[in-house]
């Protein structure tokens, strides 16, 4: 098994595998036959009467040999063919994962403090087009380009330089949507590789924790931005409203996060009017999470 046949997309069905039609290979082989025959039947009635019985022989025989010959030429081409077209439908399969798991990737570059769950997708990216590489047969310096540039952002992640900011909050209900989907994915993708022994119990129920506490996270931090900007314009009953939606997530998530009680607790002031804003620390993703 490939990794290209492990990490199937999460949100599209599979790629349907090229089919052979039965009924149209019998009847090409039919007609092969059917022509086969004739050409020879055509040949023996044609060779002139003056030749010898031993000639007539040789020389049909000599035709059914280049026949055969030209059949199994046929034959082989139409086997590379195929074969090279099964080739580009795997390359492009392998591709479009990839593009998948960069947008995966760079989603959580941006959402998530703890960095060894991006490299470990990352990982994934460079497996995919280790196997793009062992399919290509023109062009392998793209590729070869791509796989250091994918391993060099491993080593990036790894390091901890270039360390962009880190936020949970989005714009918009669709950027909400959108990151909770990679989220899920990501949590999916890191769940396959403890099954493949790639990372060990604890550190899948560490990555599985920071994962879903994300995931909560985006939604509730991107209220509690809008509540914020009502604030800021006088709009204290939207802002309210922004807030209790902010809130009823936390409070019907089972997530054990301490952070979650004390920001519920916290959003309860901000409605009341006992607060002006969520605690720094709260605001923080980096705070009271595993980092690199």
């Amino acid at each position: 098994m490939t990794l290209g046949d492990v990490f199937l997309p999460l949100h599209r069905k599979p790629y349907p595998a090229l089919k052979k039609s039965s009924t149209n290979t019998v009847n090409l082989l039919f007609l092969k036959c059917f022509i086969f025959s004739y050409c020879i039947t055509i040949t023996a009635n044609t060779i002139p009467d003056f030749y010898t019985a031993d000639i007539r022989m040789t020389l049909i025989a000599v035709l059914f040999v280049l026949m055969i010959l030209a059949l199994v030429a046929v034959s082989v081409v139409n086997r590379i063919q195929l074969r090279q077209r099964e080739r580009r439908l795997q390359q492009r399969r392998l591709r479009i994962r990839a593009e998948e798991l960069t947008e995966v990737v760079n989603c959580l570059a941006e959402t998530l403090p703890n960095r060894m769950i991006t490299k470990h997708i990352n990982d994934m990216i460079a497996s995919l087009q280790q196997q793009m590489l062992a399919l290509e047969e023109k062009n392998p310096e793209l590729l070869e380009l791509a796989i250091q540039k994918t391993e060099a952002h491993s080593e990036e992640l790894l390091s901890g330089t270039n360390r962009q900011s880190i936020s949970y909050q989005r714009e918009s209900d669709a950027q909400i949507a959108k990151t909770q989907l990679h989220l899920n994915d990501a949590m999916q993708l890191i769940t396959q590789l403890a099954a493949q022994g790639v990372i060990n119990e604890a550190e899948l129920s560490t990555y599985l924790g920071e994962l879903r506490w994300a995931h909560l996270m985006v939604a509730v931090m991107s209220y509690i931005g809008q509540g914020d900007k009502s604030m800021a314009i006088s709009d204290r009953f939207s802002a309210q409203a922004f807030y209790r939606k902010a809130q009823y997530l936390l409070m019907e998530s089972m997530h054990q996060d301490p952070r979650r009680l004390k920001m519920i607790k916290e959003l309860g002031e901000l409605v009341d009017g006992g607060r002006d804003s969520l605690s720094k620390d709260l605001r923080d993703p980096t705070k009271s999470s595993v980092m690199i």
